[in-house]
């Protein structure tokens, strides 16, 4: 049997983690004085609220001990092991996650643990973990399981901004001149994650909400020809209307109504804040997954 793991960053909804078994690695917050487990100590309106007041928080990875725990159970079941992590780009998640496979393949030289750095964030590699869900559930190998997530990695594309530039300079991210720049000038950051690294790559910019549509439509379309031939993703902090909007202009842009919102959740949202909004999409298709329920 084949186990599926994941993490927080991933932003699986609850009920989706359960419904397709996903174990959901917990990813910690903390304030400085303060450690809080995302919905469990702390949600995500909390935390946006408590930010707002100029509370900082950062986050922690997945421990050593959760992950050894947690694998050696599958093992000792005679389970192999899938886990998709948060971008090695973005966390030490991922290297933690190979340390301890590193170990248990000491104690159990015929297992089989398989690490997948996503070099994504948020529902963007949360999708992923749900389609190798499916996946499992189809009774597909783990080699044709792990020939799509490469796939998945070479072709998903990120693009997304946030109104308040506030969070992205506590965070370090911004340095001082651009952070007030930016904000005197109403500057919306354009984003992606790099594709080799799964970084965070500031590579444009535009000045107010009714600018950064047209951006966002002018990108897309220069980086994809298959918009209307998938599912596509809209993430967002706290900022639905906005998100809503977003996806009745993709609908009519790309004839497209296999569009679904989802939230960013506290692990990713500590550093971009609520109003982060994101749209994800392939930009070559797979001929399977490629338009999908969750």
């Amino acid at each position: 049997m084949i186990k599926l793991f994941s993490d927080m960053g991933a932003d699986i909804p609850v009920e989706i983690a359960k419904k397709y078994k996903i174990h959901i690695f917990n990813m910690s917050v903390t304030d400085g004085e303060n450690e809080y487990i995302l919905n469990k100590d702390i949600d995500k309106y909390k935390l946006f609220d408590n930010m707002a007041k100029g509370v900082n928080y950062k986050t922690s990875q997945v421990s050593f001990k959760d992950f050894y725990d947690a694998f050696k159970e599958e093992l000792l079941a005679n389970n192999e092991i899938i886990y998709i992590s948060l971008s090695s780009g973005l966390s030490g998640t991922y290297n933690t996650a190979n340390m301890v496979k590193n170990d248990l393949l000491e104690e159990f030289p015929d297992s089989k643990i398989h690490i997948v750095d996503s070099l994504g964030a948020s529902f963007g590699y949360g999708i992923l973990a749900v389609k190798v869900a499916q996946m499992i559930d189809n009774n597909e190998s783990v080699e044709d399981i792990l020939k799509y997530t490469e796939f998945f990695k070479k072709h998903i594309n990120y693009i997304f901004t946030l109104d308040d530039l506030t969070y992205l300079y506590r965070g370090g991210r911004l340095n001082k001149a651009k952070f007030i720049l930016g904000n005197l000038l109403n500057i919306c950051p354009i984003l992606d994650i790099s594709k080799d690294e799964g970084k965070l790559n500031f590579f444009d910019k535009v000045r107010g909400n009714k600018a950064f549509k047209k951006k966002f439509l002018d990108i897309i379309k220069s980086r994809s020809s298959v918009l209307d031939k998938q599912t596509i993703l809209i993430l967002h902090g706290d900022c639905e209307e906005k998100a809503n909007e977003i996806k009745e202009l993709l609908k009519t842009e790309f004839n497209n109504d296999n569009i679904i919102i989802s939230g960013v959740d506290a692990v990713i949202g500590c550093h971009t804040g609520p109003t982060v909004l994101a749209i994800v999409y392939l930009d070559e298709l797979y001929g399977k997954y490629d338009i999908f329920e969750i």
